[in-house]
């Protein structure tokens, strides 16, 4: 358990270096390696991983991001190949110790089971405007954390025609539709997560 620790350990400050590199330098993808640091950080060090969520980096870059609940798949792809790469490395530094090497294998299956079945898939931009035509801005009342949030996120989602990106920070909620929605629908659904809908707008 401590060799697999210190291997996502190891991981998540390789991924942090080179996301903090990609910064300055635009050969590197920041969003994919802070989003594997994210996932070592949990995984290894609950104080790493506090202390990262609240850095501005995070905050900037990742943040507005996390709050969509999901990646693409590109956006899979990517993170897992960056992280199949650093591990592969780490692999073949470790040609004299045999339990790392096993220990490091387990924990490449696992983090690809976890990103492409654990990690909501979203649709890219463009296959997400044709499925979900229509858009709408709501103004939310009663939301103050990431809790709250995740709350009415699945609360709209509940709707089989519905995909949603909230924002506590603005009190709103991006709502994506298959269907044009009367307003006292999505009105129902946002009582049901403990809100109050203050105001409705229609962007698309």
């Amino acid at each position: 358990m401590r060799v697999k620790k210190l291997l996502f350990l190891l991981v998540g400050f390789l991924s942090l270096a080179a996301g903090t590199i990609g910064v300055v330098l635009p050969i590197l993808p920041t969003v994919p390696f802070y989003l594997l640091t994210v996932f070592c950080f949990a995984r290894s060090s609950e104080r790493l991983h506090s202390w990262f969520v609240a850095t501005g980096l995070y905050k900037k870059h990742l943040e507005p991001f996390v709050q969509k609940r999901g990646m693409t798949l590109r956006t899979k792809f990517t993170i897992m190949g960056c992280a199949s790469l650093m591990m592969g490395i780490g692999f073949l530094l470790m040609h004299r110790v045999p339990v790392g090497r096993i220990v490091l294998a387990a924990v490449w299956v696992f983090h690809i089971f976890y990103f492409l079945f654990a990690i909501k898939t979203l649709p890219a931009t463009g296959e997400r405007q044709e499925a979900y035509p229509h858009c709408y801005r709501l103004k939310v009342h009663g939301m103050h954390c990431a809790d709250c949030a995740d709350r009415l996120t699945c609360a709209l989602e509940k709707h089989e025609k519905i995909r949603a990106k909230v924002d506590y920070t603005t009190k709103t909620a991006t709502v994506y539709t298959r269907t044009p929605l009367p307003d006292s629908t999505l009105s129902r659904l946002v009582s049901r997560a403990g809100y109050q809908l203050t105001a409705v707008e229609k962007t698309v």
